[in-house]
């Protein structure tokens, strides 16, 4: 009984399960993430505030060059940047956002490197050059002209000079393809015939063939003054008012240019004074015929129409 009355001693508590230790996180567990593509769109922003600082406060500083070679230069960095982090997996991201900036950074580098072909273009300097070299070939004409061509009256010699390449900048570099070179040469009056102007016309060209640059196209021309009087103005359907007479010649190329006097004298554009007063009173005479013979039908047309319908009647 004793056994019985023995009270059954409670069973020891049971242990309580012991829970791993969750290990403190370290500073490069809890580093953030970051994204391929930030790397090189720092290194282009830094080298983008150094090119325009260099622009403003360097002298002399080639920024055409630079922005030639930075477009490849950033885009060979972004690519060492995407394969550095692919063979090394660790914390950094590879998602859409930075495929967006990978796209983003190609895109302007792409950009750059057509910004040196527009300024080359479309830029100051290259017509800046052109004006120079026009000035340029524009005086040694005119030196020679005096020199060889004493007798030649000038009133203005004109070039127009259009580049298609910004590597010219001298005369003697200029090739053929590389430009348009247009030349005017106005002459005093006035000429008695149109021979006289081709001969004139000739010498200059004599000249000009001598120079180191042959021009594309070459004008020559002669603008008559207006008659001071007034009163001849006012009479110049009179056979007492003079007939001054405009000359124009134009030659294209090293043929043309080549042509004898009596060639160009035949390929002169005459052009009077009288010629446009004397064709707008042939117009007015044309249109005060047709304005009679209108008249004259009209009356006429009434009649018919007036016995037709007596007829009908």
């Amino acid at each position: 009984m004793d056994e019985q009355n023995k009270t059954v001693q409670p069973e020891a508590a049971a242990a309580p399960e012991s829970r791993p230790l969750k290990k403190p996180a370290s500073a490069k567990d809890e580093a953030p993430r970051r994204r391929v593509g930030s790397f090189t769109l720092g290194i282009s922003l830094i080298a983008a505030g150094i090119l325009f600082l260099c622009y403003y406060f360097v002298p002399g500083f080639d920024w055409q060059l630079v922005l030639k070679v930075a477009p490849a230069a950033g885009l060979v960095l972004l690519g060492g940047e995407v394969l550095w982090f692919a063979s090394h997996p660790g914390r950094w991201k590879y998602d859409f956002v930075s495929v967006l900036v990978c796209l983003l950074l190609m895109g302007v580098c792409l950009c750059m490197g057509f910004v040196p072909l527009i300024a080359e273009q479309y830029g100051p300097e290259r017509q800046q050059t052109a004006n120079r070299l026009s000035q340029t070939y524009t005086d040694t004409l005119y030196q020679d002209l005096k020199a060889e061509a004493p007798d030649v009256q000038l009133e203005d010699v004109y070039t127009d000079l259009y580049l298609y390449t910004s590597t010219v900048q001298d005369l003697a570099d200029l090739e053929p393809g590389d430009g348009n070179l247009r030349l005017t040469v106005t002459l005093f009056g006035p000429y008695a015939s149109a021979d006289d102007f081709a001969k004139d016309c000739r010498t200059v060209a004599d000249v000009i063939q001598k120079q180191a640059v042959q021009p594309n196209a070459v004008t020559f021309r002669c603008d008559a003054p207006l008659p001071a009087d007034s009163t001849v103005r006012e009479n110049l359907d009179s056979a007492s008012a003079p007939q001054t007479q405009d000359y124009l010649l134009e030659v294209f190329g090293t043929t043309q240019l080549d042509w004898t006097a009596e060639q160009m004298a035949r390929q002169t554009e005459v052009s009077g004074l009288l010629d446009e007063e004397n064709a707008d009173s042939d117009e007015a005479e044309e249109a005060a015929e047709t304005d009679d013979a209108e008249e004259t039908e009209a009356p006429s047309s009434m009649d018919s129409s007036g016995l037709s319908g007596t007829r009908s009647d």
